[in-house]
Formats: C-alpha cells, structure tokens, sequence
C-alpha cells in the first residue's frame, strides 16, 4: 500500500517535471522567435547595403570621367539594378 507522503512526493516529482518540460518549450519557441527576428534585420540591413551601395554607384558615375570606371561601375549598376527588379534585396 502507498503512503500518502510517498504519494506527495510522487506528485510534487511529476509537477517537477511538468514545469521542465514547460520551460524547454518555451526556451524553444524564444530562441524560434529570435532567430527569425535576427534574420528580418539581416535581410534589412542588406537591402539597405545595397541600396547605399547602388546609390553611390550612380553618384560615382554621374563624376566619372575615366572610361574603365565608367565601364565597371555601369556593370555593377546594371547587376544591383538586377537584385532589386527580381525581388532578391
């Protein structure tokens, strides 16, 4: 026969438990939720990288003299204009 304090414990092990197994859960689901907010800011951050960066391009190429600069700055106007148009940044 089971004594009722055996059976206290037995109850306040499996409470124990249940609150363990609440809290891996929600360690879970935040370190889900972090991780997705981290990359939302990545993916913002790059837009903006690249929107600087083509921005400067055209800054560049409106000063631009020098055939070779012109040349290879065009070309990588060109290849952000074709990240922005396809929805990659």
């Amino acid at each position: 026969m089971v004594k009722l304090d055996d059976l206290n414990e037995i109850i306040k092990m499996r409470l124990r438990q249940l609150d363990h197994v609440s809290r891996q859960i929600d360690a879970r689901e935040a370190r889900t939720r972090h991780a997705k907010t981290r990359k939302e800011w990545l993916q913002r951050q790059n837009r903006a990288n690249y929107r600087n960066e083509l921005d400067r391009v055209r800054g560049e190429l409106s000063r631009t003299t020098v055939r070779h600069d012109y040349d290879r700055l065009k070309r990588r106007e060109e290849e952000l204009k074709k990240l922005f148009s396809h929805g990659n940044v």
